[in-house]
């Protein structure tokens, strides 16, 4: 995609953004361990983009999506920029992965009590991982349902001026809710949305109930509002 190209779809995107803005933060945010160490310093502001497919696993036809994220932008921050993206609600740990190396937030044991080698996300900025166009990596979230999304570099631009925000550019499907139960727990959700007029297992019923509480009646799980992605991401700072 050509720069001007770029700027002009992220210029109708933002335009968009603004004669809706109303909404709130959603979410909540999770109080990361404390470090011992010094506070990180700010990443110098780059001109490179990173335009990411970000692809959550077990699942056909695919829920994915599409984003531009600044380059000084640190592991932290594109955390953020995949929960909004999706549709999470900041509420579990994460981690990156990088074959054996992982990054993440470090605790008092090293990552989550596992001995792994690891970088701090806080401190670990996109341009000193993502160094080639298809290179793939993996954002694992919520070590309990353990949401693996695998995600890829699509393109690596060099703009004019630094990216300022974020921007979510497609996508494809809603987001689960949390705390379903995994890939099974949400395809079984799926499933009995899909014959709940014949559902009689008292179970299966009370689950669906949940389901509408979490998501709204008219939840829809083939639907994705890039709009309202954008609204969210619009909150994150780089």
């Amino acid at each position: 995609m050509e720069e001007k190209k770029l700027m002009d779809l992220i210029d109708e995107l933002m335009t968009k953004l603004r004669s809706t803005e109303s909404a709130r933060p959603r979410g909540r945010w999770v109080e990361a361990p404390k470090s011992k160490s010094s506070p990180p310093k700010k990443p110098r502001r780059s001109k490179t983009a990173y335009q990411l497919k970000i692809s959550l696993s077990g699942f056909r036809p695919p829920i994915w999506r599409r984003v531009l994220v600044p380059g000084h932008a640190t592991f932290d921050q594109l955390h953020l920029v995949i929960q909004e993206a999706m549709g999470w609600e900041q509420a579990h740990l994460y981690e990156f992965q990088f074959g054996e190396i992982v990054i993440g937030i470090p605790d008092d044991w090293g990552l989550h009590g596992f001995a792994k080698t690891l970088e701090d996300a806080r401190r670990t900025t996109l341009e000193q991982w993502l160094t080639e166009e298809k290179q793939k990596f993996v954002y694992i979230y919520d070590f309990g349902d353990y949401w693996r999304h695998n995600i890829t570099v699509e393109k690596i631009e060099t703009l004019s001026k630094p990216l300022e925000r974020a921007t979510c550019l497609k996508g494809k499907r809603a987001c689960p809710p949390e705390d379903c139960g995994g890939v099974y727990g949400y395809l079984e959700l799926l499933e009995s949305a899909a014959n709940k007029d014949s559902l009689t297992d008292p179970e299966l019923l009370e689950r669906l109930e949940w389901l509408s509480d979490m998501k709204g009646d008219d939840f829809d799980p083939d639907a994705f509002d890039v709009a309202e992605a954008n609204k969210r991401l619009a909150y994150i700072q780089f």
